[in-house]
């Protein structure tokens, strides 16, 4: 007799506010950071933790104090309680409106599948993490807003928890969610102490000279039914997702790799290389996945990933800065270069090129960026979701660090997850969804290539 599949038993759902009256209503206006992501959707983490507990202590012990440290957070997250909407009386202006009393869907669950085969890093399939995931509300009419974030906590009953997290890119790049979510564990995990520095809410300290919000709000932000689909792929049928580990010895041995090539291709009048980790994994992860997909080899394969703007602005701005502060980054390559002999450092020195030239002027040919983006959109670009630098194993809620953690809406985007590893500092962790022949084909190649290295 069959088993019957996994389910999702849904425990709860409530809204969470910050503290009643804690925060006056107010307005924080997009600035061209933001605008081109409003119709970009949601991105998606899964954060899996190994925290034996049943069911009832679930609720009677670890959901109270994820309430009440979820609102203490939203105190000063406030804007993730908050919608979007089109600016009064504009045209082409939009804000994240909160007033007192606005809330973040908060759900909790309990699910039966397998924990610890779920939280894996080998190929899983797909379907069975989307039920972890919360989806965002969706407005009743235009004039309510967009509605920034939704969280839900699943208990997986004497195994784990998962706590799922889905945040309108509008609102704020990775590196300012990852900050809410440190700020909300912290809280939940050491109650009445001192959590990570608050947020920077000022949007004047975005100052646009080169006038970029009227053109990316134009290409990226006036056709939703043009933009939307560019920005969220159909799901692959059979889709798995599955991650891959750098170790440290393994970022060595390609940095070492690249450097001597660079360095004959630079003594023959050819580029220098800034060899950091970022590059080499970048360089490593597309020499892969374009060998996978066994391109042709005159066809050009793209690469995009964005890059933090915020220490490179000038004036400076702050680390912890609430927003959105990324440029996107473009690099191109016929096949043939990418996958030949010395693959891997041609790439490594494509994109450290571009690397540079976003250290030399980061909003240098800003205004071509949304036609750039839009003319790859379609042409199997490996795009970059997450950064070692977020640190996602360092978010604790006072169960330990997680034992995985996943980006989900990868799947829409075409693009690579990128993380710190968990199990070795220096290494790094790179995730991708794929249809299962795919994966297969992609894991054969990155391991080889590996085993190439010792």
């Amino acid at each position: 007799m069959m088993s019957s599949p996994p389910e999702l038993n849904v425990l709860e759902i409530c809204r969470v506010s910050p503290p009643p009256g804690a925060v006056a209503e107010s307005t924080l206006p997009l600035t061209f950071f933001d605008i081109g992501w409003l119709y970009a959707g949601s991105v998606e983490r899964v954060f899996f933790y190994a925290f034996p507990v049943s069911t009832s202590q679930f609720i009677d012990s670890v959901v109270p104090s994820l309430k009440s440290s979820l609102s203490l957070a939203l105190q000063h997250f406030y804007p993730l309680a908050g919608k979007i909407r089109r600016s009064p009386g504009s045209v082409d202006k939009y804000e994240i409106h909160y007033a007192d009393g606005d809330s973040v869907t908060f759900t909790l669950a309990e699910h039966d599948d397998d924990f610890d085969d779920i939280s894996g890093s080998h190929p899983r399939d797909l379907i069975r993490l989307l039920p972890l995931v919360p989806q965002l509300p969706q407005p009743d009419d235009d004039n309510q807003g967009m509605r920034l974030l939704a969280l839900q906590v699943t208990v997986f009953p004497g195994r784990g928890i998962a706590v799922g997290v889905t945040v309108h890119h509008a609102a704020c790049d990775g590196s300012s969610s990852v900050r809410f979510l440190s700020s909300w564990a912290s809280a939940c995990a050491r109650p009445g102490r001192l959590g990570p520095a608050p947020p920077v809410l000022d949007r004047s300290l975005i100052s646009d000279p080169k006038g970029l919000y009227p053109i990316f709000f134009k290409s990226l932000a006036t056709d939703r039914p043009v933009t939307e689909p560019l920005m969220n792929q159909a799901v692959p049928p059979g889709a798995v997702i599955s991650s891959f580990t750098l170790k440290g010895d393994h970022i060595r041995r390609l940095k070492e790799l690249a450097s001597s090539t660079a360095k004959a291709k630079a003594e023959e009048g050819g580029a220098s290389l800034r060899c950091s980790t970022t590059v080499v994994t970048y360089a490593y992860a597309w020499f892969c996945l374009v060998k996978t997909r066994a391109f042709a080899d005159d066809r050009i394969a793209h690469f995009a990933f964005a890059a933090d703007c915020k220490a490179r602005l000038r004036p400076p701005v702050p680390a912890t800065y609430f927003g959105n502060c990324l440029v996107a980054c473009f690099v191109e390559m016929k096949a043939g270069e990418l996958t030949g002999e010395d693959g891997v450092a041609a790439a490594a020195i494509a994109i450290s090129k571009v690397v540079q030239g976003f250290i030399d002027g980061p909003l240098e040919g800003a205004a071509e960026l949304p036609e750039k983006y839009k003319s790859v959109a379609s042409e199997q670009a490996l795009s970059v979701a997450g950064s070692p630098k977020l640190r996602v194993y360092e978010v604790d809620f006072g169960w330990g660090k997680p034992k995985k953690v996943e980006v989900i809406s990868i799947v829409r985007t075409g693009a690579m997850s990128v993380a710190e590893s968990r199990e070795e500092e220096g290494g790094v962790e790179i995730g991708f969804v794929l249809p299962k022949l795919e994966m297969d084909k992609l894991k054969a190649h990155f391991s080889g290539g590996l085993k190439l290295l010792e």
